[in-house]
């Protein structure tokens, strides 16, 4: 089979009527001729069969997303894979459906055995010591704790009948770990107050009973950092 017309349409004139952009004349051509219509036919299955290949090239795998999701990458790769997820809405509905489908899964053993708890100390404060804060709810300064490089400020304010508002604020070198994080206060009775960070690091508890207390922020990707022994006096 040859073209109809001397000289044929070149590779050029073919692909540009692939991607639509081909002159009246070259699409009349190519209505009329069976051999430039095979040809386009042709250039056109391979333009799909290398758009397949690239499709989402540069997302990562879901195996990289899982790890991502568990905090278990290294922190370089993990803060690439932050970066991507704030610019690919594919890979953030993966994300959030493998959260999903965690949240209705129970929880495994070797996850929870995996958490890495560190303790975050008040500045100031000698190595070895304990760390024993005391806070009060007469607005008389915050106090701040660090923890491998993450900084805990907190804060009390006098609340209704004889209890107070903590008010807390995390900085970390890396914030996404921490965004939604969830934040769990410990009171001397065992009861149990909970609260969830948002996207600037801050979180806060209403009424909270005087008396000794133990705060447990848990990033999203398995880091625990836990503030014992902070005693909330009025």
């Amino acid at each position: 089979m040859k073209c109809i017309s001397s000289p044929a349409l070149d590779d050029t004139q073919i692909m540009r009527y692939v991607d639509g952009e081909a002159d009246d004349t070259v699409v009349a051509h190519i209505k009329e001729c069976p051999y430039c219509a095979e040809k386009a036919s042709q250039w056109t299955l391979l333009q799909n069969r290398l758009k397949k290949q690239l499709f989402r090239s540069a997302c990562p795998t879901p195996m990289e997303l899982g790890d991502y999701h568990l905090g278990l990458l290294p922190a370089p790769q993990a803060l690439v894979i932050a970066q991507h997820l704030r610019e690919c809405p594919l890979c953030r509905r993966e994300v959030a459906e493998l959260e999903e489908f965690l949240a209705e899964s129970p929880p495994q053993t070797n996850f929870l055995e995996s958490a890495k708890v560190i303790i975050a100390r008040l500045l100031g404060e000698q190595a070895g010591e304990p760390s024993f804060a005391a806070l009060r709810g007469e607005a008389k300064g915050s106090m701040t704790f660090e923890a491998d490089g993450i900084v805990i400020i907190l804060d009390v304010q006098p609340s209704n009948e004889g209890k107070v508002n903590i008010l807390g604020q995390v900085a970390a070198d890396d914030q996404d770990p921490w965004t939604g994080a969830k934040v769990e206060l410990e009171q001397a009775d065992s009861s149990r107050l909970t609260a969830s960070m948002d996207d600037l690091g801050a979180f806060h508890f209403e009424d909270v009973s005087p008396g000794v207390i133990q705060i447990t922020i848990k990033s999203l990707y398995s880091l625990q950092v836990q503030i014992p022994n902070i005693e909330i006096t009025i």
